[in-house]
């Protein structure tokens, strides 16, 4: 089983240098679904597939829309590259990714909540890219994940296609 996504192209206001001029930046965001494992309320979001990337973070707006509760959540400091520390607050989601075939995978983990302003998750190894064999295509400009052996046994909550 496999699951493969093409590159999302995102048009740049300037021609692109390190792209040979190229006016769209292709990047590795694949849809999947976030559903609360103890309600089983969902939501479609797309994530942005990050081998730099420690964690799986997603906006804080996330959490209310499939009602999380982070009251009393561990919470910690984050930084990326760039820019302030922000806090983050870690909880227990269920993660679905379905392919063209009709495949369905899901899984449970623990992942961070931040209030920074993002409408995109960042799809990191804890969690995430833990859990699969990740190739980057860049003359087919997709990503391809299979699952591996450290993938845990779940079955789907909700079958969203």
């Amino acid at each position: 089983m496999e699951f493969r996504f093409p590159y999302s192209l995102h048009p740049m206001p300037r021609p692109i240098v390190s792209l040979a001029g190229r006016l769209v930046r292709p990047r590795p965001f694949i849809p999947l679904v976030v559903i609360n494992p103890a309600t089983a309320q969902w939501i479609r979001c797309r994530g942005l597939v990050d081998s730099g990337a420690d964690d799986v973070v997603f906006p804080l707006s996330v959490a209310e829309l499939v009602g999380i509760d982070l009251t009393g959540a561990i919470a910690r400091t984050a930084q990326g590259l760039t820019g302030p520390a922000t806090t983050i607050w870690y909880a227990k989601v269920g993660l679905q990714l379905a392919n063209d075939e009709g495949d369905i995978i899901e899984w449970e983990s623990m992942v961070a909540f931040c209030e920074k302003s993002t409408q995109h998750a960042v799809l990191g190894f804890a969690g995430f890219l833990q859990y699969f064999t990740t190739t980057f295509r860049g003359d087919n400009e997709d990503v391809e994940l299979v699952p591996n052996d450290l993938m845990p046994k779940h079955v789907p909550t909700v079958v969203v296609l």
